[in-house]
């Protein structure tokens, strides 16, 4: 008896002090928040760009980036206030993605009829083109956002639908791997996070963001509030989510979970 009653009364002080009866911690700390739920908003800001089709920052960290699939168009805008300071000289023919090099600042923009990949000075001059062949689909389902691992070397572009799909592109456009993906009812937009070596992707249909892996791995994923979300970009720096609408022609700012 004398035993069992040290015993009971060795583990009431251990739980008194928080630690449980295998050494677990019983502090009552919270725990790190489940993965899914909602985006938070910070700000929604009306563009004068009609039906932008996707995004990406600039290298100064001060400037974005973004297509029009209406005009033609490539456009640069503040991050500050979202009004554009600058059109390129260069119009596209039914622009969805683009992307910015943070080496030299030239930007590659996805005609989706074509299924090209177009290579542009900053002023908007074309450099370069290359057909991205074997992709397979529907016509106006593909190409629908870029971007690139510059370690990695490589291109991502997203697929549409008819199937939704990760695409690995190299420089001359050859298709290197198809990762189709079902967690989502299409693919709008893409982005690369060089600090966790992984992609977030948007979708139109579902009105997520999701984390994935390189390979279209789904991590997690949150819900958004936005019609006909067009493309994303990831701003570590500050901790937000930034997101394009085509139809609202709005620009959303989240935070980053």
């Amino acid at each position: 008896m004398a035993v069992r009653r040290q015993r009971a009364l060795a583990l009431a002080l251990a739980l008194a002090a928080g630690v449980g009866p295998a050494g677990c911690d019983q502090s009552g700390s919270p725990e790190e928040p489940p993965a899914g739920g909602s985006l938070q908003l910070v700000r929604a800001v009306p563009l004068a760009v009609s039906e932008p089709s996707d995004m990406c920052l600039d290298r100064d960290g001060e400037h974005w980036w973004t297509v029009s699939d209406n005009t033609g168009r490539v456009y640069e805008l503040r991050l500050s206030d979202c009004v554009a300071v600058d059109t390129l000289a260069y119009q596209g023919v039914d622009l969805e993605g683009i992307w910015q090099d943070p080496a030299d600042g030239t930007l590659y923009v996805t005609e989706e009829g074509t299924r090209e990949i177009v290579h542009l000075s900053p002023a908007g001059v074309e450099l370069g083109r290359v057909s991205v062949d074997g992709l397979g689909g529907e016509v106006n389902s593909g190409l629908e956002g870029i971007t690139r691992g510059p370690v990695i070397g490589r291109f991502y572009v997203v697929q549409e639908k008819n199937p939704a799909r990760l695409v690995e592109v190299d420089a001359a456009g050859n298709v290197l791997a198809l990762h189709g993906v079902d967690y989502v009812g299409d693919l709008s937009g893409v982005t690369y996070d060089a600090g966790a070596g992984q992609l977030l992707v948007v979708s139109d249909e579902s009105q997520k963001v999701c984390r994935t892996s390189l390979t279209g791995a789904l991590i997690s994923s949150w819900s958004i509030d936005v019609t006909k979300a067009e493309g994303l970009a990831l701003d570590t720096t500050r901790g937000r989510i930034y997101v394009v609408s085509d139809d609202e022609e709005k620009f959303y700012e989240f935070r980053l979970p």
